[in-house]
């Protein structure tokens, strides 16, 4: 799973890494996501939503449509068998946030009622209740960017001019 950077802004490591950062369950849990498989790791991965909670001093979390989103995360927490595993050794993790525009190869591929979601350029995108982007609106209405690029067949990552 990844996020490609096209225009860089902020990078923020100071956060420290929630537990289920690392054991958060993204394959078969919520209405069916056509980016995963039997494959994809736990843990958040890069491209998911980074959140932040009530109380807890510079922690982040997978984001859910109740938490404040602060970002992006840019890669795995987990990481590969054969990488090495900053986020693991460290406890920390590489959140971007700002004015970037990037692309992501993990995001929502249905809605809450498991309907089939078909992006647009120019749709607002927010966080769903599994940490993926989606179009449709979450429950704080933050938006975490613009769609700038349709995901298709041929090349089914999706792009965003983040927002936040």
């Amino acid at each position: 799973m990844a996020l490609t950077i096209l225009i860089r802004t902020q990078l923020n490591s100071i956060p420290v890494l929630s537990d289920d950062c690392f054991t958060k369950q993204n394959y078969g849990v919520g209405p069916a996501n056509a980016t995963l498989s039997v494959n994809t790791p736990r843990g958040v991965l890069g491209g998911m939503v980074a959140g932040i909670s009530p109380g807890v001093d510079y922690t982040v979390f997978p984001c859910t449509d109740v938490l404040r989103p602060v970002g992006l995360f840019v890669n795995d927490a987990a990481g590969a068998a054969f990488e090495n595993s900053p986020a693991v050794a460290s406890g920390k993790i590489a959140v971007i946030k700002g004015l970037a525009s990037v692309e992501v190869d993990v995001y929502a591929t249905t809605d809450s009622n498991a309907a089939p979601i078909v992006y647009l350029v120019g749709d607002l995108l927010y966080c769903d209740a599994q940490s993926f982007l989606t179009s449709e609106p979450s429950s704080d209405l933050t938006i975490i960017g613009l769609c700038t690029k349709q995901p298709r067949t041929a090349s089914p990552t999706l792009g965003l001019d983040m927002r936040i």
